[in-house]
């Protein structure tokens, strides 16, 4: 699975390229960190099996993983929401120059991207679940032994946290802020 790193990274690298590149003036730099933070979303299943199993409930974390908050219906969750409240204003967000569509639409990304992550990765998702136990993935690195995959997928959490920090260094010049 990849690592929960590597779930924050890869929505807030794409998010903040996105910002940078595309969308500066509508897409404000929370909404990037919201959809860096969104992207362990769907592995809250994980404490709640825990959370559950404290209070008696016999639940095998390794089997509740990937079911629920690893679905399509998840993901749509937060679009439909974002859609409900496309038109809603809140004080303290409108302040802040957010809206509570934009947070959930980012969101969203984070999930997407998650998702995207497992079904790629490592191991599959059942994206319809539980209306469908199929199962998709493509379990990239599935050929490779647990020890060297750990290995790797730490050594591309560092590269990806570096290549970003360059970018932002060369773009927004991040050492002036010391």
């Amino acid at each position: 699975m990849p690592h929960i790193t590597t779930h924050i990274l890869i929505p807030l690298v794409i998010a903040e390229i996105f910002r940078d590149y595309s969308a500066k003036k509508k897409f404000y730099l929370h909404y990037v960190l919201i959809a860096g933070i969104a992207g362990i979303l769907p592995d809250l299943d994980i404490p709640v099996s825990w959370l559950l199993n404290a209070f008696g409930a016999a639940i095998n974390t390794e089997i509740f993983h990937r079911t629920v908050t690893h679905t399509l219906l998840f993901l749509a969750f937060f679009l439909i929401l974002a859609l409900v409240f496309s038109k809603t204003k809140i004080k303290f967000l409108s302040k802040h120059k957010l809206t509570l569509a934009g947070i959930l639409l980012a969101a969203s990304f984070g999930v997407f991207t998650h998702l995207l992550l497992d079904a790629t990765i490592d191991g599959s998702i059942m994206p319809f679940y539980p209306l469908s136990n199929l199962s998709f993935g493509i379990n990239l690195m599935g050929a490779i032994s647990q020890e060297f995959t750990e290995t790797l997928l730490s050594g591309i959490d560092a590269i990806i946290l570096i290549a970003w920090l360059i970018h932002e260094e060369i773009r927004h010049k991040i050492s002036k802020f010391y």
